[in-house]
């Protein structure tokens, strides 16, 4: 090995123990810190799907996403119901869309979600 793949791995090494260290201590994941912080409420927005408006409910409790509701009623079930119940747990924990992935076979739907989700949120942070 080279001393600079040497020197990178010690130093991965360093920052992995004093992130360890760090999230034990302070029982936080540092961007957790940074977290955006929304105003408490219950938000509605709806975006069009495949074969109708998908609308999302979004509640915030202590400025955090505390319940993702999706009414996909009027998209097929199989698919686009099924991509529904999927995402809003996804949603709920990522607590935004950052990080989740369209379900397969009902990307519509899940753009429409993820549309509907972003506007719910955008509500809450004015």
């Amino acid at each position: 090995m080279s001393r600079n793949t040497i020197l990178m791995v010690v130093l991965d090494l360093v920052l992995g123990i004093v992130l360890s260290l760090y999230i034990a201590n302070t029982g936080t994941v540092p961007a957790a810190d940074n977290a955006a912080t929304y105003t408490d409420g219950t938000y509605t927005a709806s975006a069009k799907g495949c074969l109708s408006d998908v609308a999302v409910t979004v509640t915030i409790t202590g400025g955090k996403v505390t319940g993702v509701n999706i009414d996909a009623s009027g998209e097929t079930p199989a698919l686009g119901g099924k991509a529904a119940e999927s995402l809003a747990v996804s949603l709920q924990e990522a607590g935004g869309t950052a990080g989740v992935d369209a379900v397969s076979g009902s990307t519509m739907t899940s753009d429409a979600i993820f549309t509907a989700m972003d506007d719910c949120l955008a509500q809450a942070a004015q």
